[in-house]
């Protein structure tokens, strides 16, 4: 699995968190180390990495708290273990499948023990906020009174779940979503080592797709390589297949008639793509995407510079066309009538098409 395979080791590969970054390595330099952590934010943006690289720092035999950027010297005992799995001291608990009290109650009987190989004896409880009532009451009594070998990491997507009692006595650090420009990097340096011929835009697409969790766009890189004949390319074409999107012609194809008024036309498109098996959803959802960079365009043309980075310029040289014709609040209405229809498409319904069709009849009367 790429994302394994590719997992950080140090704290200077990990992207998009700078900042809990910097609070880790100045915990590191100063020499007090708190007792427990709370890791909270988006699933894949690197809580446990970080978690495991915390861990693999503060049991490093050779730390210098010295350098700017304090990183695990990777060579010591303890160092090794990390790399071989071996390293006994680090308590990984998932807390969704393991959260009774039974299961806090087992870490309360080792916690005494002290470390085996390392320094400190990291306990790592990743969805914490699946922990029942009970665990997370047992949990508390033990944050309160840790020994002094004893850290702990709560890592959850859901920090509104954890008990206010327990948010008291931990360091809190907010993970952020990654940006895709920092997706689309990690990606095509995992490319590079896999030997993955590729598009740019396809890649961008699928940092776009990930929505800011850097596991599930190295996931689904992988997914789609492993779909490739040998020596095809990584295109934008075989990433709109795989994820079941139409194309940014298509897309862009739509929206001109839509621009042009031809509501006739308009609804007689959405028929054929979904007589052809593409889901209205992802469709819609696309329109938007396209619809939404439209926009920043047209309220800044220095914007136009950005999509050259993942456009053709026969593409740019649309955009701008559909820019002369529409006013921002045409856009703003198209906008607001399709998202109206987004939410209707959550629905069973008798048509897929027809809450978009109901939305162009409505921006139309607009007009």
């Amino acid at each position: 699995m790429f994302y394994h395979k590719y997992r950080p080791q140090f704290f200077k590969e990990v992207i998009g968190q700078d900042l809990v970054i910097k609070i880790l390595q100045n915990f590191l330099r100063s020499g007090i180390i708190p007792h427990a952590y709370l890791f909270s934010g988006d699933k894949g943006t690197g809580k446990t990495t970080l978690a495991r690289i915390f861990a693999k720092a503060v049991n490093c035999q050779n730390i210098n708290t010295e350098k700017q950027n304090i990183e695990p010297c990777d060579q010591c005992f303890t160092c090794k273990l990390f790399k071989q799995n071996k390293f006994l001291d680090i308590i990984e608990l998932d807390a969704a499948s393991n959260r009774k009290i039974d299961d806090i109650r087992h870490i309360q009987e080792h916690i005494g023990f002290h470390p085996l190989q390392g320094k400190y004896k990291v306990f790592i409880i990743d969805e914490a906020h699946s922990l029942t009532e009970e665990a997370s009451n047992a949990l508390l009594k033990t944050l309160e009174e840790p020994p002094k070998h004893a850290l702990f990491i709560l890592a959850t997507t859901e920090a509104n779940k954890i008990l206010p009692t327990v948010l008291s006595r931990v360091q809190r650090l907010d993970f952020k979503k990654i940006p895709a420009k920092k997706i689309f990097e990690k990606l095509k340096k995992i490319c590079a080592a896999e030997k993955i011929k590729y598009e740019e835009s396809a890649l961008l697409m699928i940092a776009e797709e990930a929505e800011g969790s850097l596991r599930d766009a190295e996931t689904l890189l992988e997914r789609i390589s492993l779909s490739l004949a040998p020596q095809e390319i990584l295109s934008e074409d075989i990433v709109n297949d795989f994820l079941g999107y139409l194309n940014t012609n298509k897309i862009l194809e739509f929206i001109e008639l839509v621009t042009n008024k031809k509501i006739k036309e308009s609804i007689n498109f959405l028929e054929e793509i979904y007589s052809k098996g593409f889901d209205m959803v992802l469709f819609l959802k696309s329109v938007l995407i396209m619809l939404k960079k439209i926009t920043l365009s047209k309220i800044d043309e220095s914007y136009l510079k950005h999509l050259t980075f993942e456009k053709s310029q026969e593409t740019i040289e649309r955009i701008k066309k559909i820019n002369q014709q529409l006013t921002i609040e045409d856009l703003k209405n198209l906008q607001q009538v399709l998202l109206k229809a987004n939410q209707q498409l959550r629905y069973e319904l008798p048509s897929p098409t027809l809450p978009i069709e109901l939305a162009l009849i409505e921006y139309f009367r607009l007009k």
